[in-house]
């Protein structure tokens, strides 16, 4: 059973939960004299890659929630961009500061800073939000004034959405799960491919998105074994080896009962990471799955907030089982040893102040 319920696991997540996660309701077609620079599917984050003529580029990415309307905050992210991109380059970039706030004719309001080459405009960042979250746009162009209009005011926001829900409290498919949403906590529409796959519910927030997939009774992985697998799932998701992945810890809810995560970096991308997670739930449980900057802590966040939904059985949930997690030896003899060291100096003190 373990072997089974272990390889349908990173079958899911792998090709399926990888595309769902990297999704995004933000479309662009390219304009003319524009191309797919195929990247986007590859890097984590970016929704689109483009490239336009005489070396010019267009990335819109995915980053951390920013308070929009803080112009301080704006502005010291959007320069914290430009020396990375000038660090990157190796080209000096220049900007006044100044932030402008822009809207195009497709209703995406953005806030831009534009960056100078030799006096002439080379570099324009922009950030900006929709119910999915906070992007950042990036244009490198020779003509960034005249690419504006035919790309950011192209962006296609998607009819989807409009299914985000940011305030009062969602439900997950089956009734068992309640979020309360607001402090950066947003719930979106499920996927039909999704739901088929058995994922109810779908939590956004600090820039990652966190995906529920309940597991029948039948599948769930007895106790014992979830943290072990929680971290190989981690480690999967993000393209690398166990090893790299952080220990299984605990992560308690509301409900009641103590889910497990690990997380791991992103191979080839250090700054964003990928998190697996456990929930177990009366004699079955849910696969949780995440992608994006700070995955692990919106997961934690998530679990601290989740709370029984009107179809839960509070008898079945309180006997939810308990997942154990192994202190590594290591961790054991670090404990004893800082212990001694601690003794070992109040002894000293103790003697210093009796010489005295």
């Amino acid at each position: 059973m373990k072997r089974h319920c272990v390889a349908l696991s990173l079958f899911l997540f792998s090709p399926l939960t990888a595309s769902i996660l990297n999704a995004s309701v933000l479309t662009l077609v390219p304009p003319p004299g524009w191309k797919d620079a195929g990247v986007a599917d590859r890097t984590p984050g970016v929704v689109v890659a483009l490239k336009g003529p005489e070396k010019s580029s267009f990335v819109i990415k995915r980053v951390s929630a920013v308070p929009l309307d803080n112009q301080a905050g704006v502005r010291g992210y959007l320069q914290d961009v430009l020396k990375g991109v000038r660090d990157a380059s190796r080209l000096g970039y220049r900007s006044n500061g100044r932030v402008e706030t822009r809207t195009f004719r497709n209703g995406l309001s953005i806030r831009l800073l534009r960056a100078q080459l030799k006096g002439e405009d080379r570099l324009v960042l922009g950030l900006f939000e929709d119910g999915g979250g906070a992007y950042l746009a990036v244009l490198m162009s020779a003509a960034c004034e005249a690419m504006l209009p035919s790309l950011l005011g192209a962006v296609d926001l998607g009819a989807d959405s409009r299914e985000v829900q940011s305030s009062g409290a969602v439900r997950s498919l089956d009734g068992q799960l309640e979020l309360a949403l607001g402090g950066g906590l947003r719930a979106r529409a499920l996927l039909e491919m999704e739901r088929s796959k058995g994922f109810v519910l779908a939590v956004q927030g600090a820039g990652a998105e966190i995906l529920f997939q309940k597991l029948s009774g039948a599948e769930a992985t007895k106790p014992a074994e979830q943290a072990a697998m929680t971290r190989e799932l981690a480690a999967a998701a993000a393209g690398t080896t166990v090893g790299k992945a952080a220990p299984a810890r605990w992560a308690p809810s509301a409900a009641g009962p103590i889910g497990v995560y690990s997380w791991a970096p992103m191979s080839g991308s250090p700054d964003s990471r990928a998190v697996a997670g456990y929930l177990p739930w009366a004699y079955w449980g849910y696969q949780l799955f995440g992608r994006g900057l700070d995955c692990d802590q919106l997961m934690i966040g998530v679990l601290a907030a989740l709370k029984a939904g009107p179809s839960a059985i509070p008898a079945l949930v309180a006997g939810t089982p308990r997942i154990p997690i192994e202190r590594s030896p290591m961790a054991s003899r670090q404990f004893w040893a800082v212990l001694a060291a601690v003794v070992l100096a109040s002894i000293l003190f103790l003697l210093f102040v009796k010489k005295r």
